[in-house]
C-alpha cells in the first residue's frame, strides 16, 4: 500500500492554527503595553541622567520600545507550544526529520482550553494562568482599554482646550507655535493609539506569520531547502515597521519643534505651558 502524501506545510495553514489556538490579539496587547512601558521607562531614565532635550530621549525610548516589541514576541514564541516543540525535538539524537505535514497535525491539535474569555476573565479576577490560554474575548480589553484613555483623554482634552483659548487670544507668532504644538501632539496621540490598535487588530496575521518563519527554517522540517530558510525576525519587521514608522515620525517631529520653540521644556506639557505663556503675552 503507498503510504500517503504528507500534508504540505502552508502559510494560511500556520496562520489558521495560531488564530484558533491562541489568544492573538489579547497577547499582542500585553506586549505592546510592555514596549510602551518599557519606552517611558528609558526617557523617565534619562531624566534622572540629566537629559533635558526632548529629542535626545525621545530618539532612544522609541529604539527601546520598538526592540521590547520583538523581545516581547520573541518571549511569546518561546512560551507557546510552537516553540517547545521545536526545542524538545532539537534536543533529541537520531531521530529523523519530522514531515511538514506532522508539524501542521501537531500545530493544529495543541490541547488548549477554548472557553470563550477565560483568559480575561483569569486576568481581571487577578488569578494566575497559563500563556497558552486560547479564545479570550477582546471585550475586555477593549472596556480596559476604553476605561483607560477615556479618563487621561479627558484630561488631555482639558489641557488642550485652554490651550487653544489661550492661542486665540494671544499673540499672533505665539500663538501659532501653540496650536502647531497642540497639532502635533494629536497627530502623536492618534498615530500611537492608531498603530497599537492596528497591530493588535492584525495580530492574528502577524505572530502566524512569525510562526511560519520559525517553522520553515526549522531543519526539523523535511524537504525545507536552505534558501527558504525562515526569518521570523524580518516577518515581524516587514509587518509593522510602517505602523512604527509614523509614530516616530509625529513624535520626532513634535520633539525637534519643541527643541526650537520651547528648549527649556522637557516634558511635552512643559512644552505646551511654555508656549501657552508665550502666547498669553
Amino acid at each position: 500500500m503507498a503510504k500517503a502524501r504528507p500534508q504540505a506545510l502552508t502559510r494560511e495553514g500556520v496562520r489558521s492554527a495560531v488564530a484558533r489556538k491562541y489568544a492573538t490579539r489579547f497577547h499582542m496587547t500585553l506586549i505592546i503595553a510592555s514596549s510602551i512601558a518599557v519606552g517611558a521607562l528609558t526617557t523617565a531614565t534619562l531624566v534622572r541622567m540629566g537629559v533635558d532635550t526632548l529629542w535626545l530621549r525621545w530618539l532612544p525610548a522609541l529604539a527601546a520600545a520598538y526592540l521590547a516589541f520583538f523581545a516581547g514576541v520573541w518571549l511569546w514564541l518561546r512560551l507557546s507550544a510552537y516553540g517547545r516543540f521545536l526545542r524538545e525535538e532539537s534536543r533529541r539524537k537520531g531521530e529523523s526529520f519530522v514531515d511538514g505535514g506532522d508539524v501542521v497535525d501537531l500545530v493544529t491539535n495543541i490541547p488548549l482550553p477554548r472557553g470563550g474569555g477565560s483568559v480575561a476573565a483569569d486576568v481581571v479576577r487577578g488569578a494566575g494562568g497559563t500563556f497558552d490560554g486560547g479564545g479570550a474575548s477582546m471585550s475586555w480589553v477593549a472596556d480596559s482599554a476604553s476605561s483607560a484613555t477615556s479618563s487621561s483623554s479627558s484630561g488631555i482634552a482639558d489641557g488642550i482646550g485652554e490651550a487653544v483659548g489661550d492661542a486665540v487670544g494671544g499673540s499672533d507668532e505665539g500663538g501659532f507655535a501653540l496650536v502647531v504644538a497642540i497639532a502635533l501632539v494629536a497627530l502623536l496621540l492618534a498615530a500611537l493609539f492608531g498603530a497599537a490598535a492596528f497591530v493588535i487588530w492584525q495580530a492574528p496575521a502577524i505572530l502566524g506569520e512569525v510562526v511560519f518563519e520559525v517553522l520553515l527554517g526549522s531543519p526539523l522540517v523535511k524537504g525545507v531547502k536552505a534558501v527558504d530558510a525562515g526569518n521570523w525576525a524580518g516577518a515581524l519587521l516587514a509587518h509593522t515597521w510602517k505602523p512604527f514608522g509614523v509614530v516616530a515620525f509625529f513624535a520626532m517631529s513634535f520633539a525637534t519643534f519643541a527643541g526650537v520653540m520651547a528648549p527649556t521644556a522637557r516634558t511635552a506639557a512643559e512644552v505646551i505651558a511654555v508656549l501657552s505663556a508665550k502666547a498669553a503675552d
